[in-house]
């Protein structure tokens, strides 16, 4: 027989092997045992957590001739030919979400179920639909046939319109804790014959986030390189830092020795560790200390060199969605606590967070501040890759005034880019021709908004960013106004400095 992976091989085919997810597996069963049934259900939830096979289990169940204590039978017909089934109807929204699709099962659901007792329609990243398919849908779950039930899973909820999801009993799957899931990869080891290190299942745990799917995953992968599966061969394997080598910088962080720190930091890079996960694996690293500070269990450092070292390790994290050097911003975090005295650095950290914050609803805010807002919603290191990258295809463009090779992108969401350049008048004759530019841009593929500030103004705005997610202050789209005033205000500034003859106002 075919090798079948873990996370395949003890998939869960009843609520008695779920993990994680007691009290949703509890509602679901009383609803078999008392035949009492929604038409609706979504599931949501982090990936991995059992959604899809919470549905499969549901629905055999739902069909099952003989359910017991809630449990299917898997003893009778229905139960038996549960995968084959006709009436257990799976849809992948992600490739299949279009309005055809959704009215051809409108279309079908009439249809009374061959053999089963319930036609189950299960629609997995239901997120994924277009507006036209959600729209199809809508009037299939206001009135649903009796024989229907649809079970809708999503790891993205907020993207599901609320009118579907008015129309929907929802349960929302947590992530597996710690001792449910080193439980499971324990009996999974035991059934498998593979040998284990209890730290290693430990950083398996910490690898997955959470995610059972990825740790059997983990677990699989591991166990083929040895036949134990260790901390070290875990290490190798996903390139990831050990927490000797997070002791070993703390270390020489207490001694003041800043050529190890340097050296240290220059070799993980040069391994290629996700910065990312590098500052999340020390922030928790570092929480650890500081808990046994205040529990007086650790007496070699102070607990306020700790909180600074997680704070600007957390400055650097946010930095990491839009700058490429992020190791710098890591090093001199280090440095910059290196040999300092504690007052020296809380004088340093109390100048730096009396600085105003900026929101989103002080003040009137400009053309050019609502588009620098609306960009930083969403924004992301890949957008940013993705333009830069196309970005010297693009350099020679010229669109009346305004040449593309004196602007640079500085940062990037899916439906905003941010250009930095030298002098705050050619920022303004930018985004006065910002519609012309869109719509050359689109001609590559980009069908985003722009702005354009100076590199000063970009510099503050950086910054502000950073502080403001360090405070929670949570960015929000905020509708564009009509630009009149402003374009004749810019309009009169551009025609002072360039020729009437170079600006062509429409």
């Amino acid at each position: 027989m075919a090798y079948k992976v873990l996370y395949r091989k003890y998939r869960p085919d009843s609520f008695s092997k779920i993990i994680g997810q007691k009290s949703i597996v509890e509602t679901l069963q009383n609803s078999v045992k008392n035949n009492n049934f929604s038409h609706a259900y979504i599931f949501t939830g982090p990936r991995g957590t059992g959604k899809t096979s919470t549905a499969k289990v549901f629905a055999k169940a739902i069909n099952c001739e003989n359910p017991n204590n809630g449990e299917a039978c898997n003893q009778c017909g229905n139960c038996k030919n549960f995968s084959t089934s006709p009436d257990i109807i799976e849809i992948d929204a992600a490739s299949n979400n279009g309005v055809d699709e959704i009215r051809e099962l409108r279309n079908n659901i009439t249809l009374a179920p061959t053999s089963s007792k319930y036609k189950v329609y299960i629609i997995d990243e239901v997120h994924m639909l277009s507006p036209g398919a959600f729209n199809a849908l809508l009037k299939t779950l206001e009135e649903p046939p009796e024989h229907a039930i649809f079970i809708l899973a999503t790891t993205e909820v907020y993207k599901v319109p609320i009118t579907i999801l008015s129309r929907c009993q929802r349960y929302d799957f947590k992530k597996i804790s710690k001792d449910e899931m080193i439980e499971h990869l324990k009996y999974v080891c035991s059934e498998e014959n593979i040998e284990f290190e209890d730290n290693a299942l430990d950083e398996i745990y910490y690898l997955s986030d959470g995610c059972l799917r990825d740790a059997l995953s983990i677990l699989d992968q591991t166990s083929k390189l040895s036949r134990k599966v260790t901390l070290d061969c875990l290490l190798r394997e996903y390139n990831i830092i050990s927490n000797k080598k997070i002791e070993d910088l703390l270390n020489y962080l207490k001694n003041g020795n800043i050529e190890s720190i340097v050296k240290e930091l220059n070799d993980l890079e040069d391994t290629g560790i996700n910065a990312q996960k590098l500052i999340k694996r020390m922030i928790n690293y570092f929480e650890e200390i500081a808990i046994n500070i205040k529990l007086c269990k650790e007496k070699s450092i102070s607990y306020d060199i700790i909180r600074k070292l997680i704070e600007g390790l957390n400055d650097c994290y946010v930095d990491a969605r839009i700058n490429e050097n992020v190791y710098s911003m890591i090093k001199l975090n280090f440095l910059n606590l290196c040999g300092s005295k504690n007052n020296a650095i809380s004088n340093t950290i109390s100048q730096r967070d009396n600085r105003p914050i900026k929101t989103t609803n002080s003040g009137k805010m400009t053309f050019t501040d609502i588009r620098i807002n609306n960009c930083f919603v969403e924004v992301n290191k890949e957008s940013l890759s993705e333009i830069q990258k196309k970005w010297t295809e693009i350099l020679n463009e010229k669109i009346n005034a305004v040449s593309f090779s004196d602007y640079k992108p500085v940062a990037a969401s899916n439906k905003y880019i941010i250009f930095a350049t030298d002098e705050e008048s050619l920022a303004e004759l930018f985004n006065m021709k910002a519609e012309d530019i869109e719509r050359r841009l689109k001609e590559f593929n980009f069908e985003t908004r722009v702005v354009a500030i100076s590199n000063s103004k970009w510099l503050e705005e950086k910054e502000l960013f950073k502080r403001n997610i360090k405070e929670k202050v949570k960015y929000e789209y905020i509708d564009e106004p009509i630009k009149t005033d402003e374009n004749s205000s810019i309009k009169g500034k551009v025609n002072e400095i360039f020729e009437d003859k170079m600006v062509e106002i429409s």
